[in-house]
């Protein structure tokens, strides 16, 4: 059984590990390896920003296992756009977590911004996300460049 709290200062170090994950990197838009120093400084920003929110999920026993975090974009005219992104800890990875994690989240999402609906940005050639997403009831909607990398966008809807 998982749970999740939301993200503390004291987890900028385990958001480091998570992120520079060769995995995690290969599946970033951004592929490069990110500097410690870059880091805490996005950390720290965004801990305090109100259009983000960050969890990290913990198993049983209280050991973290992986995070997803949302980031709310106001679009002119628009409803707000919410992108979700998730990292499964690399030693917990294959037990179908994510699309738990996914689930959890996106329920905590909509308790603190109401009944919004959540874009995730996937890469192409990124299966395991795909299936993840699907099973957490997301649907795929379109393909996109926002990021600069041709990605599929699938969407939980409001």
């Amino acid at each position: 059984m998982i749970h999740h709290r939301l993200a503390q200062p004291d987890d900028a170090q385990l958001y480091y590990a998570w992120a520079n994950d060769p995995d995690t990197r290969r599946q970033s838009f951004n592929s490069a390896p990110i500097s410690l120093e870059t880091h805490t400084s996005w950390f720290t920003r965004k801990l305090t920003d109100s259009n983000t929110l960050m969890l990290v999920f913990e198993n049983e026993s209280n050991h973290p296992v992986g995070q997803v975090r949302f980031e709310r974009t106001p679009v002119a005219d628009m409803p707000d756009e919410i992108i979700i992104g998730v990292s499964v800890d690399a030693h917990q990875r294959g037990k179908g977590l994510a699309s738990e994690l996914i689930r959890q989240g996106c329920k905590a999402c909509r308790k603190t911004w109401g009944d919004v609906t959540i874009h995730a940005y996937i890469k192409l050639d990124n299966q395991a996300s795909i299936r993840s997403f699907e099973k957490a009831g997301f649907t795929f909607s379109h393909e996109s460049d926002k990021f600069a990398v041709k990605s599929l966008v699938y969407t939980l809807p409001a």
